[in-house]
């Protein structure tokens, strides 16, 4: 995510209100129809999160990674809250009422009326400076070329290696926000859909066999990361409760 996105999201204090007009106008409502919040008390590990159609669910999910999703934030922009935001963990089931899918920005939406409704989430935004990495081209360009238009786009992760078909660099950059714990800046000037691998040793130590994230992005996709100064955009919880159950 880079920062202009971040800037286009604004802070939610009660969207029931918006949430009407917008039904009134005839667009798109941006509040479930019906929505049911549940604690889970089975001290799993994992969260699976889901959309089909107009469904949302969620399982064994944290409101921090509730909120994450709702403002499509890292969880280093996440400040204060109460002392159980990731601790307890909730299963929601959520409906528009219509089969149509849910796009990415109406989900935020969503979430964000779900979240200010059922856990009286109140949250500010604030622009800090911080260390940010830029993500730029190395002195003899990239290492990969665009997607052909017959691919599907997609993002695949796991420890140590990330994958994009036909997909953007400002989403590499984000995924690689995730992995460092910092906001990444997509500084290339590359605007099309790539396909691209980078694969790195996870705990890099002098013996390993695998370069670190940062040889790796530049060994293999000629790229590299430069540490800087930066806007940090950081989300503030104000108020949090526990949610009203059905």
């Amino acid at each position: 995510m880079t920062a202009s996105s971040f800037r286009r999201l604004v802070a939610i204090t009660g969207m029931a209100g918006f949430a009407l007009s917008c039904g009134a106008r005839g667009q798109s409502p941006t509040a479930f129809e019906v929505a049911a919040i549940h604690r889970n008390p089975s001290g799993g590990l994992n969260t699976r999160i889901s959309i089909s159609g107009g469904r949302f669910t969620a399982t064994n999910a944290s409101l921090k990674t509730l909120i994450r999703n709702a403002y499509d934030i890292l969880s280093f922009q996440l400040t204060g809250g109460p002392r159980w935001l990731d601790t307890d963990m909730y299963d929601v089931a959520a409906t528009t009422g219509s089969a149509e899918k849910i796009s990415p920005d109406r989900l935020k939406l969503l979430l964000q009326n779900l979240l200010a409704d059922r856990f009286r989430l109140r949250v500010h935004w604030e622009t800090r400076e911080g260390p940010v990495y830029a993500l730029v081209l190395d002195k003899n360009g990239p290492k990969f070329k665009e997607s052909s238009a017959a691919q599907e786009p997609g993002i695949n992760m796991r420890r140590g290696r990330i994958k994009g078909t036909r997909e953007p660099i400002s989403i590499l950059a984000s995924n690689l926000g995730n992995q460092l714990g910092r906001i990444v800046l997509d500084k290339t000037g590359l605007r099309g859909a790539y396909d691209f691998t980078v694969e790195w040793d996870p705990e890099p130590a002098a013996d390993s066999a695998g370069p670190s994230i940062f040889t790796g992005l530049q060994e293999q996709l000629g790229l590299r990361l430069e540490s800087q100064e930066g806007p940090v955009e950081v989300l503030v919880i104000d108020s949090a409760e526990r949610a009203s159950e059905n």
